[in-house]
């Protein structure tokens, strides 16, 4: 029998930076690989009996990936949310800042729903609130930060969102630590609103 455990998941396109910011916030241990596409299958981290860290592979295209391959590794994110919905205080969708526009926009303009979109929607549907981490902002200017995330903004709706969701939306820079702290904070926010404040000393900046 499979023991229980709670799961704090990271999930986002390809190369968004969801180990890096892993492995400065927990004692897990992911391999951060330079390609996108790196992570191929969902991995978990335990941190303690009862909760574990959890590394979704990249949802999306992925260079030099059949298209088959990235239909099932789609199908085995939707099979992990389906089955462990009720386990997941927290959730962060990790968005690379320094591509989010030119990708999204090309992608409108072929009449697809922007991938960082679709996964908001899709987490949201499990009745999760997304933190929604704009990573990589040491490598953008300043306006353009501020660019992406209106940008992003306009994707979620957020304007029309509850305050829950709207203060879950934060910038940050895993390689130079920027806002990590206030993203530390807002897990464990969320680990205490879901009753497994316990957790909490676990997410701490390393």
């Amino acid at each position: 029998m499979e023991e229980f455990a709670w799961f704090l998941v990271f999930v986002g396109r390809p190369n968004a930076g969801k180990s890096s910011l892993i492995s400065k916030l927990t004692s897990a241990k992911p391999v951060i690989g330079k390609k996108p596409g790196s992570t191929r299958r969902i991995n978990t981290y335990k941190i303690t009996k009862k909760f574990e860290v959890v590394d979704v592979p990249g949802w999306g295209k992925i260079h030099d990936r059949t298209k088959a391959y990235e239909d099932r590794i789609k199908d085995e994110i939707v099979e992990f949310f389906e089955r462990y919905k009720f386990r997941i205080p927290a959730c962060i969708l990790v968005i690379d800042a320094k591509s989010i526009v030119d990708v999204s926009e090309r992608l409108s303009k072929k009449g697809i729903i922007p991938i960082d979109q679709e996964l908001y929607n899709f987490i949201k549907n499990y009745k999760i609130i997304p933190i929604v981490v704009i990573n990589k902002i040491d490598k953008i200017s300043n306006p353009e930060v501020e660019k992406a995330v209106q940008f992003i903004k306009k994707l979620i709706d957020y304007d029309n969102l509850s305050e829950e969701h709207q203060e879950a939306v934060i910038t940050v820079s895993a390689k130079q630590g920027t806002n990590l702290g206030v993203l530390r904070d807002l897990i464990r926010k969320h680990l205490r609103n879901n009753d497994v404040e316990e957790f909490e000393r676990y997410i701490k900046l390393r």
